[in-house]
C-alpha cells in the first residue's frame, strides 16, 4: 500500500463520471455564475441605452397657416399635401365673390358730394365744369367696376350652364337667357369704357384751358372728400383682380383645410406650412421639481430609436408657471382633469438628426453647471 495524504484510509479511490461533475457544476455554480452576468449586462444596458431621464421633450418646428384674406372662391390651389413650398411661392388665388358691396358704398357717396358741389361751384364756370366732370367720371369708373363684377359673373354661369346643356340637364331657353344676359353685360362694359374714355378727353381738354382753381373753396373739406373717393375707388377696383396667396416660410405642407372651387370667407385656414428643420426642444417639469432649471444649464439629449445616441444642449429659456400640458407630452393621471408642467425651452444639437414631433429623453446637469 503505497501512502497517499487524500486517501488516509488506503483505499483505491473511486473515479467520478464526467456527467456527474457536469450535473454538480451545473446545478451548484452555473446559477451563482448566470446571475452575475446577467446582473453586468443589466447594468450595462441601463447606463448605455436608457440612463436616467429627468423629462421627455417634444422637438418643435415654426408652423404657418394661410387664410383667405377676404371672402371669394378658390379658384387655383397649386399644392397638395406634403409638397415641398418655398416662401414667397404662390400656393393659391382666391376670386372675391361679390366686391360690389364696396362700389355701392364708394358711388353712393360720390352721390352725395355731388349734391353738394353743385350750389356751391354754380359761380365758377370753369371750376363747376372740371370737377363735375371729374366727379362723372369717378362714377362712370364705380359703374364700369360694378358691371365686370357682374360680367365675370354671367360668364361663370354661362360656362356652368354650358356643360349642363352640353349633358341635356337644362333647356335650350335657360342657355339662351344665359347667354343674352352675357352678350349684354359684356356690352354694357364695352360701352361703359367709350364713355369713360371721352370724359377723359374732356377732362384734358380743360387741363389744356387751364387747370380751374377753386379759390372760394380754399380749406373746405369737399374736394378733399372727393380725392378721397378716388382713391377709395381704385382700391375697390383692385377687388376685382384674384388674389395670390403665398407661402409664408420654407416647409411642407402639412395640411389642406379647402380645396380648389370652395367658397371661403374672410380668415378661413386653407393650408398649413410646417418647417422641416427643427428649432428647439420643448419639455415640461412636472412637480415636485427637484432640480431648479436656469437659462444655460447643459442637458443631456437622448434619442428613442433602435441604437439611441447621446446628444449635449443647454436651457435656452425658463417659462414663468407652470402650464397645461396639450400635446404628446401628457400624462395625465385619473385623478386629475389635466397634466401640469412648467415649460423649459432647449436648444437642438448641431448633431441630433431628428424629425420635428419627436420624442426625446431629457436630462438636466446642474452638477457640470460652470
Amino acid at each position: 500500500m503505497s501512502p497517499n495524504s487524500d486517501n488516509p484510509s488506503g483505499l483505491p479511490s473511486i473515479p467520478v463520471a464526467p456527467g456527474r461533475r457536469w450535473h454538480e457544476f451545473r446545478t451548484g455554480a452555473l446559477p451563482l455564475v448566470g446571475f452575475i452576468a446577467a446582473l453586468a449586462a443589466v447594468v450595462f444596458i441601463w447606463r448605455e441605452r436608457v440612463g436616467p431621464a429627468g423629462l421627455r421633450g417634444r422637438i418643435e418646428a415654426a408652423q404657418a397657416a394661410v387664410a383667405s384674406p377676404q371672402a371669394g372662391v378658390i379658384t387655383d390651389l397649386k399644392v397638395i399635401r406634403f409638397q415641398r413650398v418655398a416662401r414667397g411661392e404662390t400656393v393659391a388665388v382666391i376670386t372675391p365673390t361679390d366686391p360690389r358691396l364696396s362700389l355701392a358704398m364708394v358711388q353712393s357717396e360720390l352721390e352725395v358730394l355731388r349734391a353738394r358741389l353743385e350750389p356751391r361751384l354754380a359761380h365758377q364756370r370753369n371750376a363747376t365744369d372740371y370737377e363735375r366732370l371729374r366727379l362723372e367720371w369717378l362714377l362712370q369708373k364705380v359703374d364700369l367696376a360694378t358691371a365686370r363684377v357682374n360680367l365675370a359673373r354671367a360668364e361663370n354661369e354661362l360656362r356652368r350652364n354650358e356643360s349642363l346643356f352640353q349633358a341635356r340637364l337644362i333647356s335650350e331657353d335657360l342657355y339662351d337667357f344665359t347667354l343674352k344676359a352675357r352678350d349684354g353685360l359684356r356690352t354694357e362694359v364695352e360701352e361703359r369704357l367709350k364713355v369713360i374714355s371721352d370724359l377723359e378727353q374732356g377732362l384734358q381738354h380743360l387741363k389744356a384751358l387751364g387747370e380751374p382753381q377753386a379759390a372760394p373753396l380754399a380749406g373746405d373739406t369737399l374736394l378733399a372728400s372727393i380725392r378721397t373717393q378716388e382713391e377709395r375707388l381704385q382700391s375697390a377696383d383692385s377687388l376685382l383682380q384674384p388674389i395670390p396667396l403665398l407661402a409664408p416660410i420654407d416647409g411642407m405642407v402639412s395640411a389642406v383645410y379647402r380645396q380648389e372651387g370652395e367658397n371661403v370667407q374672410n380668415g378661413d385656414l386653407i393650408i398649413a406650412v410646417s418647417a422641416s428643420q427643427p428649432e428647439y426642444i420643448l419639455g415640461y417639469l412636472r412637480q415636485p421639481i427637484a432640480v431648479e432649471p436656469a437659462v444655460g444649464m447643459p442637458v443631456e439629449v437622448r434619442m428613442r430609436s433602435p441604437k439611441p445616441s447621446v446628444h449635449f444642449a443647454q436651457i435656452l429659456q425658463v417659462g414663468s408657471q407652470l402650464e397645461p400640458i396639450t400635446n404628446s407630452l401628457a400624462l395625465v393621471r385619473p385623478s386629475l382633469l389635466m397634466d401640469m408642467g412648467l415649460p423649459i425651452k432647449v436648444s437642438v444639437p448641431l448633431d441630433l438628426k431628428a424629425r420635428p414631433g419627436e420624442v426625446v429623453d431629457l436630462v438636466l446637469l446642474p452638477q457640470i453647471q460652470p
